[in-house]
């Protein structure tokens, strides 16, 4: 095999711009919330809340590329795997850990509530996600972190098991099989007190929604979007199909938007159904409305973006809970007014974050693996040699 060093993956526009929607939609949701919006629209802002599935989706689709891409050029894939995402996502969550252990902006659910040692150590390993006391306590949002990582630990077994889009779509099926009997086996379970006895019920409605199963058909959407885009031949490829597909996804996720308990499947996996268009048709064709500099420089910050807004609106609400009152007679102006201030200053911290802390070991996860092949090219170059 060639020693020469393995190429810098190539960034797609489209899939930093759909990250780039993602966590604008998800500080969008928790602005509406903080700033007590409760006029017309409203739908829609926590509509972006299904922003942490879009990042899944996300995740999904280029996981897949990267380890397609990397099967021909490294000889240690699933460890090369393994050691870049775990520098890729640990470092800043561990800040993350570190900063809301002494920063207000945690969530809690009790006034009064001595957090142990084994939140801060179950978090910091990332297996915060199996109890509805954990999920969500050291970090707020903390909850999309174990789940991705539940995510890392399977994908490349799905990698060699997937192969086409036939097959993703039947793991997308055994997925929504999967979730809703896990979260009815969940509720059966906690009815009969037989688990989480104390826990209390908002907490277990939101679990039900946040671990891993419930997940699991997003990210399965985000592996069939991956193989519907390979699947597409190259005279799909045009202006007038990707502008129709956006249409469509458009349309379909406007449709769905408030939807609640009027459905068949769960609402992420909705969702998912209708940003597995989105992906598709930006895959197509990117407008240059929509795929542009400053929504791909934002996803590029957005994992920073996402650990960051917490303490950000902590700090801001207060004050603009006073300017609102002073200011604005409407909920919306105070929504508007919180989300640019929020958008502003989150922004600002994460580029900051993200130079300093993600990208110096996003760099050393790729040098080490790197070497690592190196090494492990050698060994099997002289095995070879040897007999």
């Amino acid at each position: 095999m060639d020693q020469s060093p393995t190429p810098a993956p190539t960034r797609y526009g489209f899939l930093d711009a759909l990250r780039g929607y993602a966590i604008l939609g998800v500080i969008s949701y928790h602005c509406a919330y903080f700033s007590g919006w409760d006029s017309h629209g409203l739908q829609f802002a926590e509509a972006g809340a299904f922003g942490v599935p879009l990042f899944f989706m996300v995740s999904a689709f280029t996981i897949f590329m990267s380890l397609e891409r990397s099967q021909a050029l490294e000889s240690a894939l699933v460890r090369s795997f393994y050691i870049r995402r775990i520098l890729r996502i640990l470092p800043m969550f561990w800040v993350g850990i570190a900063l809301y252990a002494f920063v207000p902006g945690r969530e809690h659910y009790y006034q009064d509530w001595n957090l142990g040692w084994t939140y801060y150590f179950l978090t910091a390993i990332l297996q915060h996600g199996w109890h509805p006391d954990y999920i969500n306590t050291i970090v707020p949002g903390g909850w999309s972190i174990a789940v991705e990582a539940t995510f890392y630990i399977i994908a490349p077994l799905l990698f060699f098991w997937i192969k086409n889009w036939w097959a993703a779509l039947g793991f997308f099926l055994a997925a929504l099989g999967v979730c809703l009997v896990a979260n009815e086996c969940l509720h059966i379970l906690k009815d009969r007190q037989l688990i989480f006895k104390v826990v209390l019920p908002d907490l277990s409605r939101r679990f039900s929604y946040e671990w891993f199963p419930s997940q699991l058909p997003v990210f399965a959407c985000g592996i069939l979007a991956y193989y519907t885009k390979k699947a597409m031949p190259a005279a799909f490829y045009s202006r007038n199909n990707g502008l129709l597909v956006l249409a469509g996804a458009t349309i379909f996720l406007c449709s769905i938007v408030g939807i609640g308990n009027r459905r068949l499947i769960p609402e992420q996996a909705f969702f998912a159904l209708g940003f597995l268009l989105l992906i598709v048709a930006l895959a197509i064709y990117p407008p240059p409305l929509l795929v542009n500099t400053a929504i791909c420089f934002v996803g590029r910050i957005s994992y920073s973006c996402y650990l960051m807004h917490f303490v950000i609106l902590q700090g801001v609400v207060p004050r603009i809970d006073l300017f609102s009152r002073l200011y604005f007679s409407h909920s919306l102006e105070a929504y508007a007014s919180l989300f640019a201030i929020t958008l502003a200053l989150t922004i600002l911290v994460s580029w900051l974050t993200y130079n300093f802390i993600e990208q110096p070991f996003i760099r050393l996860g790729s040098t080490v693996a790197r070497r690592l092949n190196t090494v492990s090219e050698l060994e099997l170059k002289h095995r070879v040699a040897a007999a």
